[in-house]
């Protein structure tokens, strides 16, 4: 050994502190995220609490059980000390304390559900953090000093990325992913050239494992791989689903499914409803528009397209694209956001002017959508608006020229069999509008069976359009409005989707908007009077909120013609007979359904069950090395106690694979006498496990060239001694123990 004994470092202390920081490092992730860096400080005390409290209860050589608790207390203690003030001694947890940091979290839950990146690492997510970061830093300490397999880390390590990487509406900051990659490979070098039975190597050594070319290598390849993979995989997560949708089945890959490019990240937890907005000065029940989509693909569905730079939005807005009627009510309406952050602001109506969301909104007239393309913080803002209310008569009578994009009539790669639906169901209406009106009472009239609900029908291998529109007829407001929309473009009327809110509930002065809310529906083009509203999805719970235009010509008031006493009444052709009045009247009528949208899948969910599984089955995967060398020590010890021919030979069997197990690889070439000699020098045996190991050959060569019959000795008090000895000078780390190198095939020992 070069050096004394001063010049030594002990490595389980460099394991410890390259498993801090390989945590740290990938904690930087949270920077894709988080608007500021006050939780760096605080991050780096927790993860330093853990890994010292794992290093002292090695050093003392605590049970092994019981460092991981110390470490858990430290995580507690660390958070108390931290982010609380009613501590006994500034760390000792109390009711008060501890009521204080779970209140914390519970805030620190509220922002993670409804705050859309990068959010101001307040206290209540600093406390998140930490407590999260605390807990990678015990399992990194357990898995790559207790256990031994630093390798293992990186899929801890990986779950720390993993969640600003879904959150993100970008790719992280490249350097993360850099430091992330160094600091793994820091980590694994750390053991890398250490001998595990060996707790203390001299510092040069240690420094030329840690520093040495190969770990230079491994950290640049696993820098670059980890750019790459975090530039490809960043994106993958909540972006553009419209709030609530299925992704199962709404990918963009069925020809029906919305892609807005729309973040709305915290709307799309349907366990719990989120309030959004807090509208105060809207008369009338009416739809929040966010952003419409012009382009249909049958292949990818509906996506913006031709969206321009637009005006500013807080200056006079022009009227939209190819209106020139603004009749209708003029309102001033204010709109707190809560929950809601997005590059698309919602609005009412037609608009006038938008003022107090801040600087750099445009609005596009030809869309109607108010955007930005800066990350800004979430204000209120004021809507000064029009409410069209044009009456069906004079949409009927709508006439000019339309000067919008022809993409709005777009129907290429439409199926024929669309088509010709669209020209059966407007076979005999003579304007636009009345046609429009026929196409949303297909979707609306019950007899048609079309259903709102969340759970589609199975995928038949059609078309999806086709699928939906003659076979399945289930869904929810994406299916109907993109639905509605194609057969509107197929019968010449100028269409798009629009996505947004429905009008929420009245609370006070005030209208409440929530994740609930979430919807989409179908607006068309009418000369001079621009975009009007029509809602195909057939909801049963109130929330639909109809133009006046709208329900008056769906549902007409019924004016009874004078007939004889049991005479049926005349129906206008083509309308469906209305179903019979329930008895006692509408006031009476059965009362609506709960709210579909919350109904619940009946197909059986494998999902924990397979987790379960699988987590049995890598269980039993890694307790095999350890079975497999206990059934063999077990048949081995009952042979050696049982005496007679074949116990030395079972005995030295038993003593080699102790050996293997501490890292020794017996030579081929070597006689039994010269690889003693080599095993008692390589461990540095006592006299007695010397002697112990001596005498057991002596054992082996009676066995192995005795003549037959010849008297055996006693193998099993030197295999004890040798046992012994090599236990006190070599003992067997966690990882060691539970993965003996003696019971691994070959190649990897």
């Amino acid at each position: 050994m070069i050096g004394g004994r001063d010049s030594q470092v002990d490595t389980s202390l460099v394991t410890t502190a390259a498993g801090a920081l390989a945590v740290l490092c990938a904690a930087t992730s949270f920077a894709g995220v988080l608007g500021d860096a006050r939780w760096l400080i605080p991050g780096a005390l927790t993860v330093a609490a853990v890994a010292g409290t794992g290093a002292i209860g090695r050093h003392f050589r605590w049970h092994p059980a019981l460092t991981p608790l110390a470490q858990l207390l430290a995580l507690l203690l660390a958070l108390t000390w931290l982010f609380t003030t009613g501590a006994a001694l500034g760390l000792i947890p109390t009711p008060t304390s501890s009521g204080q940091l779970v209140k914390l979290l519970g805030e620190a839950g509220g922002v993670v559900r409804t705050g859309v990146p990068p959010v101001p690492a307040d206290p209540p997510l600093q406390a998140m953090l930490c407590l999260g970061l605390g807990v990678v830093a015990l399992l990194v300490d357990v898995i790559a000093v207790g256990v031994g397999s630093p390798a293992v880390t990186g899929l801890v390590l990986l779950c720390v990325f993993a969640i600003p990487a879904s959150l993100a509406e970008r790719m992280l900051p490249w350097w993360t992913f850099a430091l992330g990659a160094a600091g793994y490979a820091l980590l694994l070098a750390s053991t890398g050239g250490h001998r595990r039975w060996r707790r203390r190597e001299t510092a040069d050594r240690v420094a030329h494992t840690m520093f040495g070319h190969t770990t230079a290598a491994v950290a640049g390849t696993a820098g670059v791989i980890a750019i790459l993979a975090g530039s490809a995989f960043t994106g993958v997560g909540t972006e553009g689903r419209l709030p609530g949708s299925v992704p199962e089945q709404f990918g963009g890959t069925d020809g029906i499914g919305l892609q807005p490019f729309t973040s709305l990240r915290g709307q799309l937890n349907r366990d719990r409803v989120v309030e959004l907005f807090r509208v105060r000065g809207l008369e009338q029940d009416t739809y929040l528009r966010a952003l419409t989509l012009r382009e249909f693909d049958p292949n990818r569905g509906w996506r913006i397209d031709g969206l321009t730079q637009g005006v500013d939005a807080d200056r006079p807005l022009p009227l939209p694209q190819g209106t020139t009627i603004a009749r209708g009510e003029r309102e001033t309406i204010h709109i707190q956001p809560i929950g809601y952050r997005d590059p698309w602001l919602p609005v009412f109506g037609t608009p006038l002017q938008v003022s107090g969301m801040g600087r750099q909104w445009r609005y596009d007239p030809a869309s109607g959508i108010v955007f930005t393309q800066h990350n800004q913080e979430s204000r209120a803002y004021t809507q000064r608006v029009v409410l069209p209310d044009p009456s069906p008569e004079e949409l009927r009578n709508a006439r000019g020229p339309m000067p919008i994009d022809r993409a709005y009539l777009d129907i290429a790669g439409v199926p024929p069999e669309v088509a010709d639906l669209a020209r059966q169901l407007t076979a005999g209406e003579s304007n636009p509008f009345d046609k429009a009106v026929a196409i949303n009472r297909h979707f609306t009239d019950p007899s048609n069976g079309f259903q709102y609900t969340l759970q589609t029908a199975p995928n038949t291998g059609r078309d999806a359009l086709v699928d939906f529109l003659f076979h399945g007829k289930r869904g929810f407001c994406e299916q109907y409005a993109s639905a509605m929309a194609v057969l509107l473009r197929s019968a010449g009327i100028p269409s798009r989707v629009a996505v947004g809110f429905t009008g929420g509930y009245q609370d006070g002065g005030e209208r409440v908007i929530t994740t609930d809310d979430a919807h989409a529906w179908v607006e068309a083009f009418f000369p001079g009077w621009g975009w009007q509203r029509f809602d195909p999805t057939p909801l049963s719970d109130g929330r639909t909120a109809l133009p006046q235009f709208l329900g008056n010509a769906l549902h007409p008031p019924q004016q009874p013609a004078p007939s004889a006493p049991g005479e049926p009444q005349p129906t206008r052709p083509g309308t469906p007979p209305a179903p019979a009045p329930e008895p006692g009247g509408p006031e009476q009528a059965a009362p609506a359904q709960p709210e579909q949208r919350r109904e619940v899948s009946t197909r059986t969910d494998w999902t924990a069950p397979v987790l379960v599984l699988v987590l049995v089955l890598g269980c039993a995967a890694l307790a095999t090395p350890l079975a497999v060398r206990e059934m063999r020590r077990r048949r081995r010890m009952e042979l050696v106690a049982a005496g007679g021919r074949g116990a030395a030979g079972a005995a030295w069997a038993e003593i080699l694979d102790e050996f293997r197990d501490r890292g020794a690889r017996p030579g081929d070439t070597e006689t039994a006498r010269q690889l003693a000699e080599h095993l008692i020098g390589e461990h540095a045996l006592d006299t007695e496990g010397a002697e112990g190991l001596r005498s057991l050959v002596a054992e082996v060569e009676r066995e192995w060239y005795a003549p037959v019959g010849a008297a055996t000795g006693n193998a099993a008090e030197p295999l004890r001694r040798t046992r012994t000895a090599l236990e006190q000078a070599a003992p067997l780390d966690l990882r060691a123990r539970l993965f003996p190198a003696s019971a691994l095939p070959p190649w990897r020992r």
